[in-house]
């Protein structure tokens, strides 16, 4: 009769870091054939993968395994929904009994997402205002730019940016979107707005930057960011996009 393994072997451990940081800091408890939960600390938090660990040439490696978590992550406030009970937001190694429950709920979160707006988020409260409206209904999604003048254009929601016009006012800068572009701003792991923005649009053709203005005639409303309005230039020799980097026109 085979004797049990010891509980550490099968381990798993949580190990948090920012969005943009380096790689994850394995601490001597992490051993081969440990499962590992990765955690950023995103402005709702987010696990961005699970990993087996395995040995590598200069020690213990990660390698992704099941539940595959997709490049947008799962929400942590998703999984405690799932779970009804807090979520740590810390490096750990949990109970094993609760570490399968934390995976099950991941696994749950990869095949069907708790929608965004079921959870606490920015957006709630906000509404779009006349000026966002009439901007909106002349300029098309601040992200996408989908035209709003087509047969079936989209219905408008309100994204609260996070942005200050008067930092002691207690008022968000909110922005008209699509509700394609207004799910993925709210992704576990999110696009801010201007990455979302000029990552829809070409990349510059002389320096390859990828910060591309739309050019537009229509003075009758402020451009929005990203838009500029150039009135003076002749239709015909109008460009399509200006580079914000290096000001090439194409």
């Amino acid at each position: 009769m085979t004797s049990p393994a010891p509980a550490w072997e099968h381990a798993t451990h949580v190990l948090v870091r920012e969005l943009h940081g380096e790689d994850y800091e394995l601490p001597p408890r992490v051993q081969v054939g440990h499962t590992v939960i990765g955690m950023l600390a995103t402005s709702t938090w987010a696990i961005e993968g699970v990993y087996l660990a395995t040995a590598g040439l200069n020690g213990v490696d990660l390698t992704l395994t099941e539940p595959l978590v997709p490049h947008c992550g799962v929400s942590v406030p998703a999984l405690e929904l799932r779970m009804r009970e807090p979520v740590p937001r810390v490096a750990n190694t949990p109970h094993p009994q609760w570490a399968n429950r934390m995976l099950a709920a991941i696994a749950a979160e990869v095949i069907s997402p708790t929608p965004w707006y079921r959870l606490d988020h920015s957006c709630a409260g906000h509404h779009l205002g006349e000026y966002d409206l009439l901007t909106a209904r002349t300029w098309g999604c601040n992200t996408c730019g989908r035209d709003p003048a087509t047969e079936y254009a989209p219905r408008f929601e309100a994204h609260a940016t996070g942005m200050r016009l008067d930092p002691s006012i207690d008022l968000d800068i909110t922005i008209a979107v699509c509700p394609s572009c207004h799910e993925i701003l709210h992704q576990p792991i999110a696009p801010s707005v201007n990455e979302l923005m000029y990552g829809l649009r070409p990349e510059c053709p002389q320096c390859g930057d990828r910060q591309a203005d739309v050019v537009t005639l229509n003075t009758a409303l402020p451009a929005p960011v990203g838009v500029i309005a150039l009135a003076e230039l002749n239709p015909a020799e109008a460009p399509d996009f200006v580079c914000r980097h290096c000001h090439h026109q194409w």
